[in-house]
């Protein structure tokens, strides 16, 4: 009995020295983890200040005043002090008017509720005038702010500018279109989702633009002249769907950069990156900064990733089809702000829409370079040398007309044959082409 109680004993001293070993080893394994975690996080923070630096500069240096105000002394203006500009009406009704081919008239509805909102409509545009985006810390220009009310404004301006078309006020319908593109521009130094409400806004804005100009009676050769310089002065700030994506990825890194060492992880911002990843078990055996120090870096590198994308897309538009390789169970959709709005999907009709922007842009210049070539009661032959189609796989297409009183621009789309429909202001539905027509060259 005594050398079984013996024994029992020895297996028991020993069992508790095994566990006491393997206790002493995870906490050793925990401890070296959490130092690895940290030190990861730590590279990756330090490595993040001189991108950190530049892109703070550059968004400083895009928030100055700008336009019409940036004459002013003391600008002022700010779209902090935007309030929500709600039209009262079915947004069906607000989704036609601005699908309608050019000069298309409003329902009556929808033309007194623009009226009855004139005032406030016209103070956004004073803002937008003279405007900056709100930089108050360094983090503003990532952080999600309530921007709901200068979308909502804008599109109210985008409306306005429909309403003045259809009266045949080309020249206010002009200067709206162009306000909306500026403040499309302006979003663009903002967060990630305001860069792609910017993208959005400007696209509808400069389809309208090119339709109108080439669907008006002609402007004057001065006011061609003007319109052309305010184009080209846009057309440096175009809002780009790679800056939605870099603003993400420096999310990111400010996340990281607020971790002070051995401090907290902002665990409940990041918890959807465990969910992602399966990690979730491991976080019960593995300290969090183990888990995110290991996560963070690959994650970034995937945002990156898809940013390199979105740039060759604007030199090579099949590129667009891979952001479905670098989107499907991305952990970028589901860790970051961009969730639903970037599942593998919309990212594809994103840059779709990125592509857009871009080539409505280029068929308003065209429009106007045709418009200013007109001489001699007629449309030349041929434009100067199109700019690429960035949705297409060639240059824009210009086609004058038999009789030479009109002509005919388009962006293609990826397919390389118009097969899409009639209008730039219209509705584009399953097809990537926009088409600008001119018939008659009535003078305004």
């Amino acid at each position: 009995m005594t050398d079984s109680k013996g024994r029992l004993l020895g297996r028991l001293r020993r069992v508790g020295v095994g566990l006491a070993a393997t206790a002493a080893l995870l906490a050793l394994f925990r401890a070296g983890a959490s130092a690895w975690g940290q030190s990861r996080l730590r590279d990756y923070r330090d490595a993040t200040q001189a991108e950190w630096d530049a892109e703070r500069a550059r968004i400083r240096e895009r928030s100055r005043p700008a336009g019409e105000g940036a004459a002013q002394v003391d600008c002022g203006a700010s779209y902090a002090r935007t309030a929500s500009i709600q039209l009262d009406i079915h947004p069906e009704w607000v989704k036609r008017a601005l699908e309608a081919a050019p000069g298309a008239p409003l329902p009556p509805e929808l033309a007194a509720e623009i009226e009855r909102r004139r005032p406030e409509i016209d103070a956004f545009r004073q803002t937008a005038r003279c405007s900056r985006y709100e930089l108050p810390e360094d983090s503003a220009w990532i952080d999600y702010g309530p921007i709901h009310p200068v979308w909502h404004a804008n599109r109210a301006v985008l409306v306005q500018g429909r309403w003045l078309e259809a009266k045949g006020d080309t020249r206010g319908a002009l200067d709206r279109y162009l306000t909306v593109a500026k403040v499309g521009a302006d979003l663009s130094a903002g967060s990630a989702i305001a860069g792609l409400i910017g993208i959005h806004d400007a696209e509808r804005a400069y389809r309208r633009a090119a339709a109108l100009v080439a669907g008006a009676p002609r402007l004057p050769a001065a006011e061609l002249t003007a319109l052309d310089r305010a184009l080209e002065e846009h057309g440096r700030r175009l809002p780009q769907l790679a800056d939605v994506l870099r603003k993400e990825r420096l999310r990111l890194r400010q996340m990281a950069m607020s971790l002070s060492d051995g401090g907290p992880l902002p665990e409940e911002e990041l918890r959807p990156l465990a969910s992602s990843t399966g990690a979730r078990a491991l976080t019960t055996a593995l300290p969090m900064a183990a888990v995110f120090g290991h996560a963070l870096p690959p994650l970034d590198a995937q945002l990156r990733a898809a940013e390199q994308i979105a740039l060759d897309a604007q030199r090579d538009y099949s590129q667009v089809e891979r952001f479905q390789e670098v989107a499907a169970d991305s952990l970028a959709v589901d860790v970051t702000g961009l969730n639903a709005m970037l599942d593998a999907e919309h990212l594809q009709r994103t840059a779709r829409r990125d592509c857009a922007l871009r080539a409505s842009y280029l068929l308003a210049r065209a429009a106007v370079e045709a418009e200013r070539a007109y001489a001699d009661g007629g449309y030349p032959e041929a434009l100067r040398a199109l700019p690429q189609d960035p949705c297409g796989t060639g240059p824009l297409v210009y086609e004058r007309s038999p009789g030479g009183d009109g002509y005919t621009l388009s962006s293609v789309g990826e397919n390389g044959t118009a097969d899409g429909p009639g209008a730039a202001g219209g509705a584009t539905g399953d097809s990537d082409d926009i088409v600008v027509t001119r018939q008659g060259s009535d003078v305004l």
